[in-house]
């Protein structure tokens, strides 16, 4: 797993990220799919900062955040006194009893950079959910967005929170393309009358996936997709997974 968005990084992340994501809209999108299904209680794997915490923080959902990073779960914390968070690895969790509804937000799939990865997180999953329970992830879809970065060598991204300018400019490697994994390389900066500073620098390599890929990975985890969502963020078009967990994991090979 990569330690992204660790120490001073989940500051700056926090900030960009309230200009990249609408997070009310980010919100009711994720609330309306959990609620179609009728669940009552709900874990997001990748909670982050909070920021969605704080939303579901007011339904009448039981909510409970896991995050990779203690850095970020700690500004979570901060955030929402009364929200339950969990310093934890989306391949391996036990939460005290099953939950209705797990979310995997902001792209956090593709940190399972490996089929083992993969494999485990969605039988952890598996195994963490009530009866008839739901998996809502998103991911992105590599048949677009390797086309893409060939051809776009460096992405650029500015955001500005509490008066300061930030931009992210992203490399990615494309050399190497074992179940289409990539080298992330991107460096933060602060601008200010026209200079830019630099404020941190990250590496992680990451993985894209095909839709018909994530299908085969959910057959074989023992889930029923019942809804596929093709949806584009801010910077990466993605597919939205809803599936349901069958009664009975069938062997696999």
């Amino acid at each position: 797993m990569a330690t992204l968005y660790d120490g001073k990084m989940a500051a700056i992340y926090d900030a960009m990220y309230q200009t990249f994501i609408d997070y009310d809209e980010e919100f009711e999108f994720y609330n309306g799919l959990i609620q179609e299904n009728n669940c009552k209680t709900l874990l997001e794997i990748g909670s982050g900062t909070g920021n969605l915490a704080k939303r579901f923080g007011k339904t009448n959902l039981e909510y409970t955040g896991l995050d990779y990073s203690l850095s970020m779960i700690n500004i979570a914390k901060k955030r929402n006194k009364t929200s339950n968070f969990i310093h934890g690895d989306m391949r391996e969790f036990q939460l005290k009893k099953p939950v209705d509804a797990i979310i995997i937000t902001g792209r956090s799939s593709s940190y399972l950079i490996s089929n083992e990865d993969v494999n485990e997180c969605f039988d952890t999953v598996y195994n963490n959910l009530s009866i008839d329970g739901v998996l809502i992830f998103d991911f992105i879809d590599a048949n677009r967005f390797i086309p893409f970065i060939i051809e776009n060598q460096v992405i650029t991204h500015q955001a500005q929170h509490e008066g300061i300018n930030y931009l992210r400019e992203s490399h990615w490697e494309t050399t190497t393309l074992d179940n289409f994994m990539l080298e992330w390389t991107a460096q933060y900066y602060t601008l200010k009358n026209g200079e830019k500073k630099i404020k941190a620098e990250d590496f992680s390599t990451v993985r894209v996936f095909t839709l018909n890929e994530m299908q085969l990975f959910l057959f074989l985890n023992g889930f029923e997709i019942i809804k596929t969502i093709d949806r584009k963020t801010y910077a990466f078009d993605t597919y939205v997974i809803v599936a349901k967990k069958k009664p009975q994991k069938q062997k696999t090979l």
